[in-house]
């Protein structure tokens, strides 16, 4: 799979998580934002949800 690095996302640039970090939260049934908040998965501001995996 071939992520970005980075991403921009409300006007700030973040670093794209591990793929090992990714793997956590699909099996966790939570995920973060790039604001650090916990969502659910399918959440439109999930990681998941902004690199098109949900």
């Amino acid at each position: 799979m071939n992520l970005p690095k980075t991403i921009t996302w409300r006007g700030q640039e973040y670093d794209v998580p591990s793929m090992e970090q990714i793997g956590e939260w699909i099996f966790d049934s939570v995920c973060e934002t790039p604001e650090g908040d916990c969502v659910e998965p399918d959440h439109p501001d999930s990681w998941l949800s902004l690199l098109g995996l949900m």
